[in-house]
């Protein structure tokens, strides 16, 4: 389905702002608050995860809604106020326009941090919450590697642009889908221009949450995924821990930027319908790793590291989950295993059991 075919509507914000969206399937309402480069428009180009967290949702039963957010997309471009506020109002607007008492709310990366400010602002519109890999400081998440060589580029001519966009596109695949990664370089470049999303970037660098996190009190699930290039455990970790009663579970498998695969519909999915989160890995998010006794003199990190492989998770994943290269993970490995005396993951699994440190959380 082409952008030209999908049945867009229109929605205009209290500052003038005509936002695109449109609504699929029959139910109870599922917002998604769009991510970078607009959801609609995204799922209009046939984007593979946008297309299928929509469609399978909707095919269990959700009607869900998607928009594109100011500056992205089918909607306005030029316009100067990018700010949280701003992606705020542009959910409002669509809530409104679509008529929906009460919803369950979705946001992912980006669109998870308006997600975050439109519930703690409007907490009798949310029923549930559900954030993939958030964020509660724009400045810190663009300090990932990921985003680091992503956003490093600056940009003269449309030829640079079209090489940056591809850039875009290999690290959002990490580098493992040259076919994909092309076909997301043609969506960034359709959906906005170099100075666009310079300007998102900026606007996005100052989005700043912990004070917002307390605000937040409705059911409300975190989903970390190891896999995704542009989140991190701890950003996860922190979010989850701000928000009063907040869940937090770890979900595997094959990611591209802002992917919901069928894991994510599934878990979304159940937690909705009956708020359990069983069959994933769930993940404490309450005192961090620094305010519990460290045995053996652990540092911090090692005790991350113990934790993510009492999840099962292997080193290349607990890499991306804590946002780090693979032979530094095996450095703490090493440096783990001399300090409990251990040969191997076997024999720290059983010295975890002994210390409490059996799950992700401690």
């Amino acid at each position: 389905m082409s952008v030209n075919a999908l049945p867009l509507q229109y929605a205009r914000t209290t500052d003038g702002v005509n936002i695109a969206f449109f609504s699929s399937g029959e139910g109870r309402p599922i917002v998604f608050a769009s991510n970078i480069f607009g959801d609609a428009h995204l799922y209009g180009l046939g984007w593979p995860h946008v297309r299928c967290i929509t469609d399978k949702l909707c095919a269990l039963g959700w009607r869900v809604l998607r928009h594109d957010h100011r500056g992205m997309g089918s909607s306005d471009r030029d316009v100067e106020d990018l700010r949280l506020d701003g992606r705020v109002r542009d959910l409002e607007a669509v809530v409104q326009v679509a008529g929906l008492p009460r919803f369950a709310l979705v946001g992912t990366s980006i669109g998870a941090a308006t997600a975050i400010a439109y519930a703690a602002r409007h907490p009798g519109m949310v029923s549930q919450l559900v954030l993939l890999s958030p964020f509660a400081s724009g400045a810190e998440l663009f300090e990932l590697p990921a985003l680091r060589v992503a956003t490093a580029a600056r940009v003269n001519d449309d030829h640079e642009w079209s090489v940056v966009a591809n850039v875009l596109g290999s690290v959002s695949t990490s580098f493992g889908d040259q076919g994909l990664g092309r076909q997301i370089a043609e969506a960034i470049q359709q959906g906005t221009s170099w100075s666009g999303l310079e300007a998102h970037q900026r606007a996005s660098k100052e989005i700043a949450l912990a004070g917002l996190l307390p605000h937040v009190r409705l059911p409300t699930l975190v989903i970390h995924e190891p896999a995704f290039p542009f989140g991190s455990f701890d950003q996860c970790r922190q979010v989850a821990a701000g928000i009063p009663g907040a869940r937090l579970v770890i979900v595997g498998g094959r990611s591209i930027a802002g992917t919901a695969h069928d894991g994510h519909v599934a878990v979304i999915d159940r937690f909705l319908r009956a708020g359990r989160v069983d069959g994933y890995v769930s993940v404490d998010a309450g005192p961090t790793p620094d305010a519990r006794a460290v045995p053996d003199g652990l540092t911090h990190r090692e005790v991350q590291v113990r934790q993510q492989l009492s999840a099962g998770l292997r080193n290349k994943e607990i890499a991306a989950t804590l946002g780090v290269a693979v032979p530094t993970i095996e450095r703490h490995l090493s440096n783990l295993y001399a300090k409990i005396g251990a040969r191997g993951r076997a024999d720290a699994t059983a010295y975890a059991l002994r210390h409490g440190l059996d799950s992700p959380g401690g």
